[in-house]
C-alpha cells in the first residue's frame, strides 16, 4: 500500500553532525507533527542526505538513504537555504 507524502527539506543537528536531507510526510501535516507522531517514534527516514562535521563544516558523505535515530537529534528545522 502506497500513501501519498511531499518532500520536505530539512537541516538536523546532532552533537556531531549538521545534517541536510528530505522527509517526506503527509500533505499539510507539520514538523512538529512528525516529531510526535507514532510512525516515527524511533527512527526518520530521510532521503537525498548530506553530511557535514559540525566543527569543520567539511562534509562527510553523500547518500540517497539514511535512518536516523530521534535521540540523537539537537535541533531539527525546514532548511532554508545556506545564510551568508
Amino acid at each position: 500500500m502506497y500513501a501519498r507524502k511531499e518532500r520536505l527539506r530539512v537541516e538536523i543537528y546532532t552533537v556531531n553532525h549538521r545534517i541536510l536531507a528530505d522527509l517526506h510526510i503527509f500533505p499539510g501535516a507539520r514538523l512538529t507533527d512528525i516529531m510526535q507522531s507514532r510512525e516515527t517514534q524511533t527512527f526518520f527516514a530521510l532521503t537525498d542526505v548530506e553530511v557535514y562535521d559540525i566543527h569543520t563544516r567539511e562534509m562527510l558523505f553523500r547518500t540517497d538513504f539514511i535512518d536516523i535515530n530521534k535521540s540523537h537529534i539537537i535541533m531539527i528545522r525546514p532548511y532554508e537555504g545556506e545564510q551568508a
